[in-house]
């Protein structure tokens, strides 16, 4: 009886909103999920590592909404420590941060594993339909925290020198733009004035 049901149902498949809060102590993940109950969603990390967030619920009639997001876990998270709660239709699934004990030796581990498993899943997400797109967004989020880290590193007199040169720009561009204004004027003057002979 339970597959007749499964074989009527008619699935209507949306991509959810969601959004990234970076915290000190954890990185919170929290997603747009409107008429879906908590006992309607799964969260799991699937063999390469990936947090995987799926959920279905009743629309209408023989009609089911669903979802499914996959999403690349920061490797300075916990993976044993993350959980989630609903509340109001905002799914938050909270990844705590890792203790700052662990070992270099623990952390290249880790970076190798996290290597393999990407590979594994660029591999995976042509066989399976992952949205190539969450994965790059992983990688461009990753990118800019990299540079976001090496720019609030950066010395004093290095943003004293970058802002030097930007003010020294500013200044070029208005000789510039000063220069062309008044060569326009010029032009324009000689061909009034060729107009009027």
């Amino acid at each position: 009886m339970e597959i007749s049901k499964h074989t009527n149902r008619s699935y209507e498949d949306f991509d959810p909103l969601f959004m990234w809060r970076r915290e000190e102590g954890r990185d919170t993940l929290e997603l747009h999920l409107p008429g879906f109950r908590r006992d309607q969603i799964r969260i799991q990390i699937n063999h390469v590592g990936l947090l995987v967030i799926s959920g279905e619920r009743h629309f209408e009639g023989n009609r089911w909404k669903r979802f499914k997001k996959e999403f690349e876990i920061p490797s300075y998270c916990n993976d044993d420590a993350i959980h989630g709660n609903m509340m109001q239709s905002i799914l938050s699934v909270v990844m705590p941060k890792k203790s700052p004990q662990i070992s270099q030796e623990e952390q290249e581990h880790k970076k190798e594993r996290r290597a393999n498993k990407k590979e594994d899943t660029e591999e995976a997400s042509t066989k399976e339909g992952i949205a190539e797109e969450d994965i790059g967004h992983a990688e461009e989020y990753h990118q800019f925290e990299e540079n976001y880290n090496y720019v609030r590193q950066l010395p004093q007199e290095t943003t004293r020198e970058v802002a030097l040169k930007f003010m020294l720009v500013m200044v070029l561009i208005l000789v510039i733009a000063s220069y062309l204004a008044d060569v326009s004027k010029s032009l324009m003057a000689q061909g009034a004035s060729y107009f009027h002979n």
